[in-house]
């Protein structure tokens, strides 16, 4: 085992790297800072004279004002792409585990606040995830590709409370607000610094469609479908009733 620094100049990464031939880079958590961590990483690979590499984005990365996590990923594959190294970006859409951060509260009182209007999202399940880039990972083409890793359908908020009425027999409203007024309730509902301002930024994105890409890339990388939203959400019937999640969101 070796270990790499995000923080490390690009002779000790590329120390770290020495002997691979591919390579996956998964952002760190320094938000504001990952785009110059992954610029390092790549001059380092480029010393180690990797072949190639590999980077998990998100869906439709864009230099948002609000979302540092969103611009973060932006200027990580601009870094990538300048570098010099054939590469493949996996851009994850939003996480299907994510939903058991907001629907049981919502089933609980009733309601849902958001600002994602009539914005939909290609929910794609980590292990999907993980499948793809594994796959990815262990491939053996040389050129220059760009995936978009989702689930097979794009859902809105408003069948995401179906399918959770459906599993439940629970109904909740889905109460549109403005962005400022989604910001004070993320901010209300305890998150960490900067995660409400992310939050919001991504509500911005799927708003604008940029979460709404349903690709067949999981099939074609994994040779299976990936699992659908209600599918992972009939498993987690327990979690929206204000139980104990089995897979942490």
């Amino acid at each position: 085992m070796r270990k790499l620094d995000f923080d490390d100049d690009a002779a000790a990464i590329a120390r770290a790297v020495a002997g691979a031939d591919r390579m996956l880079m998964i952002s760190s958590d320094d938000i504001g800072r990952r785009a110059g961590q992954i610029g390092a990483v790549v001059a380092g690979a480029k010393l180690a004279k990797v072949k190639y590499l590999l980077y998990t984005s998100a869906a439709s990365p864009n230099p948002n004002p609000i979302s540092t996590v969103v611009s973060d990923h932006f200027w990580s594959e601009h870094a990538i792409m300048a570098g010099g190294i054939p590469w493949t970006i996996l851009r994850h859409n939003m996480y299907t585990e994510h939903v058991l951060l907001f629907l049981p509260p919502a089933l609980q009182s009733g309601r849902l606040r958001t600002s994602l209007g009539d914005g939909a999202r290609a929910y794609v399940t980590r292990a999907d995830c993980a499948r793809a880039d594994a796959a990815a990972l262990s491939g053996d083409w040389t050129d220059c590709r760009i995936y978009d890793i989702g689930g097979p359908e794009a859902l809105t908020t408003d069948a995401l409370l179906a399918i959770a009425r459906d599993l439940t027999g629970i109904e909740a409203q889905h109460i549109r607000v403005d962005d400022a007024e989604a910001l004070r309730e993320f901010a209300a509902n305890g998150l960490p610094p900067g995660f409400p301002e992310a939050s919001v930024g991504f509500d911005i994105c799927a708003r604008h469609g940029y979460h709404a890409i349903v690709s067949p890339a999981v099939k074609e990388l994994c040779g299976v479908e990936p699992e659908t939203a209600r599918s992972y959400l009939t498993r987690q019937v327990a979690v929206l009733r204000g139980g104990k999640a089995t897979v942490e969101a």
